[in-house]
């Protein structure tokens, strides 16, 4: 079950909460305590940290980004923090986010760029969690072009994800090939 934590900043600041780095950090003590694959994407809007298990570990993921991001000596107080752990809560709450940066192209389109990239850079290592990730984003994409409040900017991330989803199909049937034709190079 796909769950997530979203951790943004009060101040609307415009810049990452935690260093690449520390994302990394983050990362790898979250997988090797929660026993799963976890992917971070961080961004100038936040956090947002996604996890499949039957267990809800937003205080572990919480208390972890704190003692992280404390060497700033920020508290718990400076962010908003959201925690999902049903489907339909994570569906609403990407809902919500999406519609939030609708009204910011700009915004809207450093996000989908930045998300876009983290996701290509991830791929390889969290292919089910992005799998799961696409699904919610594309049922919402669904119901907002049911309902016609879509716009530029969403046919856009729409697109971005279909491009997304075929390089990454494409990626994976050249990687098979390559490793078939390898193999039947070396047998004698």
């Amino acid at each position: 079950m796909l769950k997530s934590v979203f951790i943004s900043s009060k101040n609307h600041k415009l810049s990452l909460l935690i260093s690449s780095k520390e994302v990394s950090a983050l990362s790898d003590f979250l997988e090797l305590t929660i026993n799963e694959k976890v992917l971070i994407l961080n961004t100038n809007l936040g956090i947002e940290i996604y996890y499949q298990s039957d267990l809800d570990y937003t205080n572990l993921i919480t208390h972890s980004f704190l003692l992280i991001s404390s060497k700033g000596i920020n508290n718990g107080t400076e962010y908003r923090i959201a925690a999902f752990s049903t489907f339909p809560e994570l569906k609403n709450g990407l809902q919500q986010m999406l519609e939030r940066l609708n009204l910011m192209p700009l915004a809207f389109g450093c996000y989908s760029k930045s998300i876009m990239h983290q996701l290509d850079k991830n791929y390889e290592k969290n292919n089910q969690l992005i799998g799961s990730l696409f699904t919610v984003w594309k049922q919402i994409l669904m119901m907002q072009n049911l309902n016609e409040q879509s716009n530029f900017k969403l046919k856009q991330f729409e697109k971005t994800l279909e491009d997304f989803g075929e390089k990454s199909n494409v990626n994976a049937i050249l990687k098979q090939l390559i490793a078939n034709a390898t193999n039947a190079m070396r047998q004698n």
